[in-house]
């Protein structure tokens, strides 16, 4: 079975309402990578695909995703092409946390095939794939889509910048 580990954390009082999200993105990153396989992060050369989808351009092997919303920010980490999202909804009733369920699967969809908004979302065959719902707090929605269905390993970190 595929493998897949996600890092996250939650942003730190201090940096809440400071739009550092990405910044802290790419610190879980660099942690995630160091930590898993000993790559130093700022030593890897990166690229982009068509519609803008990062990767490790000397690593083929290695895929990684991230995303943030609300104080969560995640990334994912495995050895198949990956797409992972999370997304806040302040009300948790039932038809707002089933459409969040929704809206998840298909942009960890859209992350996983590097096609971004340029998808219509409402293409999107849920036969495709394999992918799964995240397993997040209330008022929060989270979900990995890949080709192969993963072994999923949860690791926390705490973000500090500077």
């Amino acid at each position: 079975m595929n493998k897949g580990i996600i890092y996250c954390t939650k942003i730190r009082e201090e940096y809440e309402g400071a739009h550092m999200e990405h910044m802290i993105a790419e610190k879980l990153l660099e942690i995630a990578l160091k930590k898993e396989y000993g790559i130093n992060l700022y030593n890897e050369p990166r690229a982009e695909g068509e519609h803008g989808k990062p990767f490790l351009s000397y690593r083929p092997s290695l895929h990684y995703n991230i995303s943030h919303s609300g104080k969560y920010v995640v990334c994912i980490l495995a050895d198949q092409e990956v797409g992972i999202d999370v997304q806040i909804h302040c009300r948790a009733n039932y038809v707002e946390k089933k459409f969040f369920e929704q809206w998840v699967l298909r942009e960890a969809y859209i992350k996983w095939t590097g096609e971004g908004l340029s998808r219509d979302m409402r293409t999107i065959s849920m036969d495709e794939g394999s992918h799964m719902l995240l397993d997040m707090e209330d008022g929060y929605s989270g979900a990995v889509w890949a080709m192969n269905p993963m072994e999923i390993n949860w690791k926390y970190e705490d973000i500090i910048l500077g």
